[in-house]
């Protein structure tokens, strides 16, 4: 699981990096800094490179989402050998210990299995990250009557992090 992720997240970076690169391109253009020749030279460079990037995250993407497919048809499977397992043990044609043993293994895939799906869908849609809230400090001063001692109240900068439950 951490090759997809691994993966997922290498050739995200590399697209964010020809971004980057594209954009500063561009801005070297804009304020005259390189010809329009050496532009498109290296502007076609970078726009191959960003296909053939998106391409492969799209390959990827659509690996991961075929894994996912075939694991749930997978489980399907595995859950009918848990049924039939079931009839067969109440229908008296296996014994306690077979039936057990076959139904801890079957468990076992099925569990494995959903992990798995569930791993490769948190990498597909990573959680959003949690909100952050600041808020201004803020400083009262009451002015007493004669006498007495000033009250001041301070705050000071606030930040909150609201957690998902």
């Amino acid at each position: 699981m951490v090759l997809w992720k691994y993966l997922l997240e290498l050739a995200s970076k590399d697209l964010e990096a020809l971004k980057r690169k594209k954009q500063a391109l561009d801005d070297l253009l804009s304020s005259n800094r390189i010809s329009q020749q050496t532009y498109s030279y290296l502007s076609k460079d970078i726009s191959e490179a960003m296909a053939n990037t998106e391409k492969y995250l799209e390959s990827l993407i659509s690996k991961m989402k075929n894994r996912i497919d075939d694991l749930e048809k997978q489980i399907g499977v595995l859950e009918i050998f848990l049924a039939n397992n079931e009839m067969m043990y109440a229908a008296g044609e296996i014994d306690y210990e077979a039936y057990e043993r076959q139904s801890k293994a079957l468990a076992a895939g099925i569990e494995s299995m959903r992990k798995e799906i569930s791993e490769i869908k948190n990498i597909l849609n990573p959680p959003a990250p949690e909100p952050v809230v600041m808020a201004k400090s803020v400083e009262i001063i009451v002015t007493p009557p004669e006498n007495t001692t000033p009250i001041i109240v301070e705050t000071k900068d606030v930040e909150e992090t609201f957690g998902q439950t």
